[in-house]
Formats: structure tokens, C-alpha cells, sequence
């Protein structure tokens, strides 16, 4: 096995920066596919709510956040990896259900231990988010 890879459930040797973007590719399509790559121990948080821990609470915040802006479409624009740290700049773009689709600029930073993300964090700006959802935060 090569240094800071592991393989994927296919077998194939994916290296973090591969495992990032096929769960960034998976939650385009499915959100429960994208859990997969989610370990139980990972803690993700999404600035500046309070982090969740594991596929369920990963689930849980998302489909949330679905309800009130539609599934997301992730535009990767850059995608650097060091080691297990990997970190992209996207567009997450999002319908809203009975409002007009938006772009929210996205910096995501995320750990990658096997084959499994360990820690994910989203930084993004409240305003943006709220200017395109409708609501008043």
C-alpha cells in the first residue's frame, strides 16, 4: 500500500484527495451513498453550529439543511491535499423549494484516516446563507 492511501470498498487504493472528492461526488447524487465515507468516530461541523459526531449525525445536519435550501450540487474550484488534511474551495449551489437558486462560497477542510473521513469542517458566510435561503437568522 502506498503512503497515505488505502483502499475503497471496490478494493481500489484511494489516496485522501481521491476519498474527498468521491464523497463530494457521491453527496451530489445521494446523501445516504455519501455516508459511507464517513467514519463513526468523524466529527463534523459546519461554523458556526455545534459539531456532530458519525454518519448519523452527518445525516441528520444535512438532511436539515436539505429541507430548507434543497439538495446541494458541489462545485469543487481548487483542492489541495498535505498528508491526511485535505482542504477545497467550492460553490455548494442549492433550490431552495419555493425560492431562487444560489451559489454559497464554501471552504472546506477535512482529515483523512483509511479509507474514511475523520473530521469535516465547513466555513462559510451566515449572511450569504441567509440572503439565499430567505431566512431571517
Amino acid at each position: 500500500m502506498r503512503c497515505g492511501s488505502s483502499s475503497n470498498l471496490q478494493g481500489e487504493f484511494m489516496s485522501p484527495d481521491e476519498i474527498v472528492t468521491a464523497f463530494c461526488a457521491a453527496l451530489n447524487d445521494d446523501l445516504e451513498r455519501s455516508l459511507v465515507y464517513i467514519a463513526g468516530e468523524c466529527i463534523y461541523q459546519n461554523m458556526p453550529f455545534p459539531p456532530v459526531q458519525g454518519p448519523a449525525g452527518v445525516r441528520d445536519t444535512l438532511a436539515g439543511f436539505f429541507q430548507l435550501t434543497g439538495p446541494v450540487r458541489i462545485e469543487t474550484l481548487r483542492q489541495v491535499a498535505l498528508g491526511e488534511l485535505v482542504m477545497n474551495e467550492r460553490l455548494d449551489h442549492f433550490n431552495p423549494p419555493g425560492g431562487r437558486a444560489f451559489a454559497l462560497p464554501v471552504a472546506g477542510a477535512f482529515e483523512v484516516r483509511g479509507d474514511r473521513i475523520v473530521a469535516w469542517r465547513d466555513y462559510f458566510c451566515m449572511r450569504q446563507f441567509a440572503q439565499g435561503t430567505g431566512l431571517d437568522l
